[in-house]
């Protein structure tokens, strides 16, 4: 058992190494969207992470949205979002 724990250990350290060594090729790009009656940034930016394939955590992407929209507060209607995406190629 104790053979077998190490032999994984060793194999995830290796898989680690070379994905390290090896980054994938990231796109990043800005998605624009208008705020409508209702809307929400967790709402707008998670939809748009989802159909765009950004596997990050939301909350990030709605703190770098909040910045670089200049979003205070509570979104107003017809407010123009940017949201930041990151795909992995």
């Amino acid at each position: 058992m104790r053979k077998l724990l190490v032999i994984l250990l060793m194999a995830i350290c290796a898989w680690e190494a070379w994905e390290y060594t090896h980054p994938q090729p990231v796109e990043r790009y800005v998605v624009r969207t208008v705020a409508a009656d209702g809307d929400t940034l967790w709402h707008l930016v998670g939809g748009v992470m989802d159909r765009e394939g950004d596997k990050r955590d939301v909350r990030e992407v709605i703190h770098y949205t909040q910045k670089i929209s200049n979003i205070k507060g509570d979104l107003q209607v017809g407010d123009i979002v940017l949201i930041p995406i990151e795909v992995h190629k």
